[in-house]
């Protein structure tokens, strides 16, 4: 066990060390004694952080620990049990466990509190023999004892450990269990294989009870024992099991990692490949962007983009929905795309980024990707931002296939299970290898990755320097500003286009095709569309020659004069409806169209056409036959029909502006020095004084469920409003985990920011039920 005395035999080279190791005990505010310190180091929430920075085989190892019992462990037998006798392999483990205090011993080794209940059942193992004996009565002990052939002290604990030689005797647990009727042996064969529990509902005794089924004949033998003096369920005590698995059984124990195997690599052939697949990227964000900008998406009531409409963005993007999935996740990220209510919009961002060079755009694209907090591309379902952690597997699997530059492994696969292999803890439940896998080829969409290799974008990211992610960006090119016009009545653009460019082909043509070139198509209903927004048919002519080198085409030149002078020749009043125009045989042809009849249309005067239809209605209804109508205000100006982008707030990623934050806190909290801090607290006694300020004796007074470590950490975070963790229990009981800060305290009401509800939450200080320092989630 971790304690005061255990640190200072460390000294001081060996207690810097342990403090690199377990940054969370440099946490703000800083241990003022070593008593504190090994407090802190104990922590459930520190226990696990610590954990998550092991390898498998050190996992393996303490897991074995804590399948024995966790506590008073011979090495020996930990050795023996994962078949690693004398192995340099389980040496090498027991050691890391220690240097990170999570193991003390050396003959006898006892492993940390929290972390033997890290792993829930260990090794799929019941409780040990003296935990589940513990609670059974003096009565039933002598019961058992009997049933065991054992002549039965007076002595609980006499009785206790009598019951304990026998069933922890191999030998004899399966010569006993090898003469049980052949229910009885298939009940404790599944039992011991897989660490299921057994219910019993009804009361059983081994004193009075007659057995009639299987478990009565185990539970009067003690090879299956009640949970606790409460529980219905049956444990098989892990002596047992482990017994009945047999000598041959050994735990999992994998000390060599996976090689996945590598080949070298071109490293201009990376950044090639890289540089296109950052370019697809950025066409593909852009087109997402402004498919959703002229058509919103419907959301779910839950958040995000329900499975159809991403198949229909999808087909009017040209893009597979994995790769829908991921261009919204990168746009939200980077505070392009928000989602507001049921309003799904690009952001009041997107217009400033759109007149970035394209090297700035891809690089926040990348920034952005980095640090999305789940895998888009893993699921088939619809597109929902959640938290699962997945930014730090993605910078685990880039970090792996980096550490030999200018090689590609051989299969991202056995790459993706050697970062597992590394940090099968800190990196997701059950299925995250599979997450890791479904990294590989984001990395690759993104150019991150390149001909199998990261790529100098992959290394900047790894390194978080932006300017060296703009440099390696370099290559993407600077945006086109020219267009090629062809007598098709196409616009061809090699290259990005400029965002002025962009916006004035897509003001007056339809954007058919993206790519290495993006393709627009004039019509007369696109040019009818630009003119209706307020352009003159001279100024598009002139605007569209000024971005053209080879001037315009005869076919384009003809289409803009035509329309033009089409254009603006009907006019419509909102008289419910009117419509008004000089050329008389114009209005007599609408009036006679039979395609218009469903308009009521009618002659009050030769220049003026009556409907009955609302002035929209008909006017769309003229359009789409292939008239050319202009809005008319009631003083006979023309009204310009120019569409108003919609777009909503930025999304924030993080927590909240709060200017009470920033005002006493300009930035993250400074790390200590850990060769100071424990030459200070070997320095000092064990035990220290912490000074009562008034905000400390008020958190002591509220939250009386806290440790003297623990109130001065929530006193910290309430003068500097730094973040903190906060175990919690609600009105029903309920136990939650909360990252807040920003914290004050009035009473006994704690008012915070929760990151969980991303919103103000109150807490009753006296349900606190601890505090650790920073985000430890």
């Amino acid at each position: 066990m971790v304690d005061a005395g255990w640190l200072r035999s460390l000294g001081e080279d060996g207690l810097t060390a342990l403090l690199q190791r377990r940054p969370e005990g440099l946490a703000a505010p800083t241990p003022r004694a070593l008593s504190e310190l090994a407090e802190r180091l104990a922590q459930p929430a520190a226990v696990i952080a610590a954990m998550r920075r092991l390898d498998r085989p050190t996992l393996q190892l303490a897991e074995a620990v804590a399948a024995l019992g966790g506590e008073a462990v011979a090495r020996v037998a930990v050795e023996r049990l994962l078949g690693a006798e004398g192995s340099p392999h389980a040496s090498r483990a027991f050691a890391a466990l220690a240097a990170h205090g999570l193991l003390t011993g050396e003959a006898v080794v006892t492993l940390e509190e929290a972390a033997r209940y890290a792993f829930g059942a260990p090794l799929d193992l019941g409780p040990p023999l003296r935990a589940l004996l513990a609670e059974r009565t003096a009565e039933d002990l002598k019961a058992i004892a009997r049933n065991l052939g054992v002549k039965p002290p007076q002595r609980k604990a006499e009785l206790v450990e009598a019951v304990s030689a026998v069933l922890r005797d191999a030998e004899r647990v399966r010569a006993m269990v090898g003469g049980a009727p052949q229910a009885v042996r298939e009940l404790l064969g599944d039992v011991a294989s897989t660490g299921r529990p057994v219910e019993e509902g009804l009361y059983f005794s081994p004193r009075y009870s007659e057995p009639v089924k299987p478990s009565h004949w185990a539970l009067v033998r003690g090879l299956l024992l009640r949970a606790g003096p409460w529980e219905s369920a049956l444990a098989m005590p892990a002596e047992v099991a482990l017994a009945l698995r047999g000598d041959g059984w050994t735990a999992p124990f994998d000390p060599v990692p996976p090689e996945p195997g590598r080949v070298p690599v071109e490293p201009a052939l990376v950044e090639r490949d890289a540089t296109a697949a950052g370019a697809g990227l950025l066409r593909s964000v852009a087109t997402l962007l402004e498919a959703v900008d002229r058509k919103p998406p419907a959301p779910l009531r839950t958040g995000g983009i329900g499975v159809r409409e991403l198949r229909r963005i999808g087909k009017e993007v040209r893009l597979p929905v994995a790769e829908v999935k991921l261009a919204l996740a990168v746009a939200h990220r980077a505070g392009l795309l928000g989602l507001s209510g049921d309003l799904v919009a690009p952001t009041d961002r997107y217009d400033g980024w759109l007149r970035q060079p394209p090297a700035h755009q891809l690089a926040d694209l990348l920034t952005a990707w980095w640090s999305v907090p789940y895998l888009p591309m893993r699921s088939d379902g619809a597109w929902v931002p959640v938290e699962e952690g997945a930014a730090e597997l993605r910078a685990a699997v880039l970090s792996e296939a980096a550490r030999e530059p200018a090689t590609a492994p051989v299969d991202p696969a056995a790459l993706c299970a050697l970062v597992r292999w590394r940090r099968p803890y800190g990196l997701g439940g059950p299925d995250a290898e599979a997450g890791a896998v479904s990294v590989w080829p984001e990395a690759e969409l993104v150019g991150a990755v390149g001909a199998g290799a990261v790529s100098a974008a992959g290394h900047a990211l790894l390194r978080r320097s932006p300017d060296e992610l703009r440099a390696a960006l370099s290559g993407i090119g600077a945006a086109v500003r020219t267009v090629a016009l062809q007598a098709d009545l196409t616009a061809v653009v090699t290259g990005p286009p400029d965002g002025e460019l962009s916006a004035l082909l897509d003001s007056v043509a339809d954007r058919e095709s993206t790519g290495t070139a993006t393709t627009w198509r004039f019509s007369p209903a696109s040019v009818r569309r630009a003119l209706d927004a307020g352009h003159r048919a001279e100024e598009l002519a002139a605007d569209l020659a000024a971005v053209a080198p080879a001037g315009l085409p005869q076919p384009l030149s003809y289409l803009i004069q035509d329309v033009g002078r089409r254009h603006g020749r009907l006019r419509g009043r909102a008289v419910s409806c009117c419509l008004c125009s000089e050329d008389t045989a114009l209005l007599a042809e609408v009036a006679a169209d039979r395609r218009l009849r469903s308009l009521g249309l009618r002659l009050l005067a030769p220049t003026v056409l009556a409907g009955a239809k609302p002035l929209a209605e008909t006017l769309g209804a003229l359009r789409a036959v292939g008239y050319a109508p202009v809005i008319e205000r009631a003083d006979g100006s023309l009204q310009v029909e120019r569409a108003t982008p919609t777009r909503v707030g930025t999304p924030t990623t993080g927590t909240r502006p709060s200017a009470s934050t920033s005002s006493r806190r300009a930035g993250p909290p400074a790390v200590p020095d850990a060769g100071t801090v424990a030459a200070t607290l070997l320095g000092r006694s064990n035990t220290a004084v912490p000074e009562l300020s008034a905000t400390l004796w008020a958190v002591r007074r509220a939250a009386r469920h806290l440790t003297d470590a623990e109130a001065r950490v929530l006193a910290h975070a309430l003068e500097s409003g730094d973040a903190v963790t906060i175990d919690y229990e609600n009105q029903s009981g309920a136990l939650t985990r909360r990252v807040i800060e920003d914290a004050m305290l009035s009473g006994g009401t704690l008012t915070a920011w929760c990151h969980l509800r991303q919103d103000e939450r109150r807490f009753s200080a006296s349900r606190v039920l601890s505090v650790t320092a920073g985000t430890a989630v």
